[in-house]
């Protein structure tokens, strides 16, 4: 795909259901890395948001100057949304960003009220660079320098990365939205440059098609897994979930054949070894033909033929597809559902068509029709919450007393609550600060005064909070 946009977020923390985007950068680009367009946004963050305090030394950023950015959360997500569907068709790219870019911007998107899996939509795929980094340090290690911390462990974070392959960046212009999508798109031209025909394969992994056609196969394949690949072979889609795919590991003897489904459920996630892992096509597995992967597998592997003769034995069970199916239908059975509905994107189904349209509709109007629609129309729970929510936070004139006295119920709960509760309340959050004071040198004179910054940010939001309930 010769449409090509690399993004970053800067957060609030590290949870997706609980923190949300301070800053966004994008960049668009042509398949040969030639800028087209870019976008930076700064977000403030929502009054129920506390940020994390690490999350904040990390980035550098001032809370009292996140204060004054020039959008609210309502708005990023807007351009954001604006953003893709303007774009498109385009292959999405980021740094890390399957396992926590896309998590946030999924559930800033989804929480917002616009369509959560914008990035999956008909017309674009998904890939990452930090994947293929992984991808080329097993398979093509000269290509590639992996630095080493302090510890002499080897680290792939994007600054010592990419200062140890040529790439300038400077760590002080780390943790800046644009600065890491732009030290982001060098990398990727480096890797390009130097592991041509692997990034390639891997860039056909980027549609959940490759990696789904691969797994029908019948021929052994590699996956790569904590630093090193195994052989396996696709068994099936995971039943309600086609992008994700039970695969088995033929480096182990499939003695669990004759396993119940309560058996093979408990080895699903076992510790240790797993005979069973679950594939996601859609989130660019590394994953390749066995003769192009083996190279890269650690320790002792089975023969190809031994493979083979297992792959068959596998394939060949329908009793233990059976009983598999069932482990997979019934692997969440016992997990209770969330009450909160920021965590129930994937538990709680997907938006129906009605109260999609309901929600672009919300878009489009004013707020007291944005409270008659939520009022009236919304039927899922989760968007009905989240639009009220919007309400209080940037409209509260348009609700009735009893629906502000609610919010500001609500709000006082998710601020400061004393409750063992999943996201982060003032007080843990001034707990945390203490805690970061006392680790820290007395001679870090920065630290503290980033730290002395974030307690006094933490106390007067509180008071606020309270002065305004």
């Amino acid at each position: 795909m010769s449409n090509l946009l690399f993004f970053d977020l800067e957060t609030s923390g590290l949870a997706p259901a609980w923190d949300v985007p301070l800053q966004a950068a994008f960049v668009r680009t042509d398949a040969d890395l030639t800028i087209h367009s870019e976008t930076v946004l700064q977000a403030r963050l929502p009054a129920h948001i506390v940020p994390s305090p690490d999350a904040l030394l990390i980035t550098g950023l001032d809370p009292n100057a996140v204060e004054t950015a020039p959008l609210s959360q309502l708005a990023l997500a807007q351009a954001i949304a604006r953003l893709l569907v303007e774009t498109g068709p385009a292959t999405i790219l980021g740094f890390n960003s399957m396992a926590f870019d896309e998590e946030i911007l999924r559930h800033s998107l989804f929480q917002t009220l616009h369509p959560p899996y914008a990035t999956s939509q008909p017309g674009f795929q998904r890939a990452d660079v930090l994947i293929m980094l992984r991808a080329v340090a097993m398979l093509e290690p000269d290509a590639v320098t992996i630095p080493l911390t302090r510890e002499g462990k080897q680290t792939m974070r994007l600054g010592p990365v990419c200062r140890a392959n040529g790439i300038a960046f400077d760590e002080s212009d780390a943790h800046d939205a644009r600065n890491d999508v732009h030290a982001t798109i060098a990398l990727f031209k480096r890797l390009r440059e130097r592991a041509p025909a692997l990034i390639a394969a891997m860039m056909k992994n980027a549609h959940k098609n490759g990696p789904s056609a691969m797994l029908k196969q019948t021929e052994p394949l590699g996956l790569g897994v904590f630093g090193s690949m195994i052989p396996v072979t696709g068994i099936m889609p995971v039943p309600g979930n086609a992008a994700s795919w039970a695969v088995a590991d033929l480096s182990v003897e499939p003695d669990y054949l004759e396993a119940t489904a309560e058996e093979l459920g408990e080895r699903l996630f076992a510790k240790g070894i797993r005979p069973i892992r679950l594939v996601k096509t859609n989130a660019q597995p590394c994953l390749l033909p066995w003769e192009q992967a083996h190279i890269g597998a650690r320790g002792t592997m089975p023969s190809s033929a031994l493979c083979r003769e297992r792959l068959n034995r596998i394939r060949a069970d329908a009793r233990f597809r059976e009983n598999l199916t069932l482990a997979l239908a019934g692997r969440f059975a016992d997990r209770p559902p969330s009450p909160y509905p920021d965590a129930t994107l994937y538990s709680g189904g997907f938006i129906p068509r009605e109260d999609a349209m309901t929600s672009r509709r919300w878009h489009e109007v004013g707020w007291d029709q944005r409270v008659a629609l939520a009022r009236g129309l919304l039927q899922d729970e989760r968007l009905k919450a989240f639009a009220n929510r919007w309400a209080y936070l940037e409209a509260p004139q348009a609700l009735s007393s009893a629906e502000r006295h609610r919010g500001s119920q609500w709000l006082d709960h998710r601020l400061n609550t004393t409750d063992d509760v999943p996201w982060l309340s003032l007080s843990a959050a001034l707990q945390r600060v203490a805690s970061l004071k006392a680790a820290t040198d007395s001679s870090d004179l920065k630290k503290h005064r980033q730290l002395a910054v974030i307690s006094r940010w933490l106390t007067d939001r509180g008071q606020a909070v309270r002065r305004a309930a």
